[in-house]
């Protein structure tokens, strides 16, 4: 017993519609000595001619009207049995929020791999300080917030944890001066409790030299010479050097990066993102 191969279906059913083997190749990606030799397989398993000439064009016989029906159900079945083993094609709007030293260095290729994944799900990110981020999410204006862990986060998802660091600028000696020229984050930030918790317990004046959420102007303004900041090995760029010195004398704590979801109500795009967010922010072992 021979089988109908639904690709050989397929070119006949574009055959039947444009009355010419080039045409239906055009229609089907094929080339025409490609459709004539499947074309030519067909009627050996079925067994009867299936096409007669009538001037330019190729025209079914009455054997291959008699065919027509049946293959266009079994490429139409074909096509319904694929279908129900792929995943379905998510589509809508997701609201990101993320302090913005994590969107700077991990965002770009989170959303350029899920993007590829998920063309149809458009991604909003929005950053800011912890603290406006969770008033977001409070509010319902946010899916999820990357943001630092802190102790009793309820429904918080731990990503990935680093070592924090002194950070300097190269060829600057900002770390030298007293007070310490401190490029600090914004009040409230975990990396600026701990950064001004090891001063203090070493006795070490320090004065704000800037205070800002903002990942660009810490980088700018410590890789000038203006000031010292704190931050995972991740954040530096050239330019920017960590302060071993700094580490010893100061040792700093621990950074845990997390999402938090703004509900618990099952939401498939969200779960989606979070696994690419994984992907892109995991880390193998702690940081050095």
């Amino acid at each position: 017993m021979f089988s109908l191969d639904p690709d050989f279906l397929r070119t006949f059913l574009a055959i039947s519609e444009t009355g010419s083997f080039g045409a239906a190749g055009e229609k089907v990606n094929k080339t025409q000595s490609t459709v004539s030799a499947q074309m030519k397989r067909l009627e050996e398993i079925v067994g009867v001619p299936l096409f007669e000439r009538e001037g330019r064009r190729n025209v079914l016989t009455l054997d291959g009207l008699k065919l027509l029906e049946y293959a266009a159900s079994m490429v139409r079945l074909n096509d319904e049995a694929l279908r129900a083993f792929q995943p379905v094609e998510m589509s809508g709007n997701l609201r990101l929020g993320a302090i913005d030293e994590y969107a700077q260095a991990f965002m770009p290729g989170t959303l350029r791999t899920f993007g590829a994944a998920h063309p149809a799900v458009q991604v909003e990110v929005i950053t800011g300080s912890t603290a406006q981020l969770r008033d977001m999410l409070a509010e319902g204006e946010l899916d999820a917030a990357i943001i630092s862990c802190r102790a009793g986060d309820s429904e918080m998802e731990m990503l990935r944890a680093d070592r924090l660091h002194w950070i300097g600028g190269e060829g600057t000696s900002a770390h030298f001066a007293d007070p310490l020229p401190f490029c600090a984050w914004s009040v409230g930030c975990s990396w600026r409790e701990m950064a001004s918790a090891a001063l203090a317990r070493d006795g070490r004046d320090w004065r704000l030299a800037v205070a800002t959420s903002n990942a660009a102007l810490i980088g700018l303004t410590v890789r000038d010479g203006l000031g010292v900041a704190v931050a995972p090995s991740w954040f530096v760029s050239p330019g920017l050097r960590i302060l071993e010195e700094m580490d010893a004398r100061y040792p700093l704590g621990i950074a845990e990066i997390g999402i938090k979801r703004s509900t618990s109500a099952a939401n498939p795009m969200l779960d989606a993102f979070i696994a690419h967010v994984k992907s892109e922010l995991s880390s193998p072992a702690l940081a050095a």
